[in-house]
């Protein structure tokens, strides 16, 4: 990303977001009779990748940031002998318009490392739990972005609702993270195939098929309530960085099935436009885009920010559409960031809550050592809800997770 890219950021949010950069929180009507819930009968679920909350919106006014007070601010780092204070790490800006800092690598988020981060609820473990495996990642970790980063992102929230208690569901990567999005679990006794802890790729489709579970999208199904999963053309699923998790389920294995064409048939972004713009967009839709266009680790936030103004440019261009429409954007999971508030998470032995059977063999880890959980909840997310229900630049502080 160069140093540019803030300021054609900030012409997207001015585009499609006119005056929000000068305080306007409502820059696109409401349409006329919004007045309750009851209203939608669209819900899009666009989920991007690894970014943590206080990476992100930690600096945005009026949410749960680096304003409060936490001991979390100040992590453990043996290693720093020479910046003051010396023998810790505090949060820094990745300053976007002086160096390359939207490009940052890939921090190793793995259950193991996530689990040591988060260290029974103390979240003192961000640095020290990635010096041994990357003394760039355990620095990296602790880097976070602003307005002037992020200016498409914070006019989005000025304009609508961000969520601060939002986490994701998983101390962990992205796969368990996603199957929670999908199923609401990991299946934590190995009962229905499970538990998957690892985030698969070489050795992903090795696991098609495998899980047996009920998901979400079946649960819509069997109550006659429409959905789709859009996915862009390198989510497909022989793709070993797709997100599409649905591959895992035994349900979805028949091309001819109408489980298998929705999940993996319709298309992002052509499809979902299509749709969009013609009024038959289903009630239920997941969107996937391509791991670079979602804000994954290299890639600049510029190319997540295109997407989601591709998506609301969807949706907005059908007024009648737009009306009963809401749109959730989060994250799967933290990408292996520092964030400063400790999830809630169930006492031990709580049934579904905690790994009770081996899981599912990663031959990338040798000699790891198990950590049985808790599985959740993981690290919180950014959550904006896009909406004419939710329009005003306010802040949700509920908990909630995927």
């Amino acid at each position: 990303m160069t140093i540019g890219a803030a300021t054609a950021a900030a012409e997207i949010a001015a585009a499609l977001l006119p005056g929000c950069g000068g305080g306007d929180i409502s820059p696109i009507p409401a349409p006329s009779g919004c007045s309750k819930l009851t209203d939608i009968e669209h819900v899009v679920i666009f989920i991007e990748e690894n970014r943590s909350f206080d990476h992100y919106f930690g600096s945005y006014r009026g949410v749960g940031g680096f304003s409060d007070q936490s001991p979390a601010f100040q992590q453990p780092d043996p290693a720093n002998t020479s910046n003051p204070p010396a023998g810790v790490l505090l949060p820094f800006h990745l300053d976007t318009s002086k160096t390359n800092a939207a490009c940052t690598h890939d921090i190793t988020h793995d259950w193991v490392p996530q689990h040591q981060s988060w260290d029974n609820g103390a979240m003192d473990g961000f640095v020290t739990s990635r010096l041994p495996i990357n003394t760039d990642d355990a620095v990296l970790t602790m880097g976070y972005y602003t307005r002037a980063d992020l200016p498409f992102y914070y006019a989005v929230a000025d304009a609508f609702t961000i969520c601060d208690n939002y986490f994701c569901s998983v101390i962990g990567p992205t796969d368990p993270n996603r199957l929670y999005t999908m199923a609401a679990s990991i299946d934590p006794a190995g009962q229905h195939g499970g538990p998957l802890l690892q985030t698969l790729i070489a050795n992903r489709s090795s696991f098609f098929g495998k899980l047996t579970y009920t998901t979400m999208p079946e649960q819509l199904q069997a109550r006659g309530i429409s959905w789709k999963v859009y996915s862009s053309p390198d989510q497909n699923i022989l793709n070993i960085f797709s997100n599409n998790v649905l591959s895992y389920f035994k349900n979805f294995q028949d091309p001819a099935s109408p489980l298998y064409q929705n999940a993996f048939g319709p298309q992002f972004p052509v499809d979902f436009l299509t749709d969009a713009l013609s009024g038959n967009l289903p009630q239920v839709s997941w969107v996937l885009a391509s791991i670079v266009d979602s804000d994954h680790p290299p890639a600049p936030s510029l190319f997540g920010e295109n997407t989601l103004s591709a998506i609301i440019s969807a949706l907005t261009g059908n007024p009648a559409l737009w009306a009963k429409t809401v749109l959730f954007a989060t994250y799967d999971e933290n990408g292996g960031f520092f964030d400063h508030v400790a999830p809630v998470t169930a006492p031990p032995g709580t049934p579904d809550e905690y790994i009770t059977a081996p899981a599912v063999p990663d031959p990338t880890v040798v000699g790891t050592p198990p950590i049985l959980g808790p599985i959740g909840l993981g690290f919180r997310v950014p959550m904006l809800v896009i909406s004419p229900f939710s329009r005003g630049g306010f802040v949700s502080s509920a908990l909630f997770d995927h």
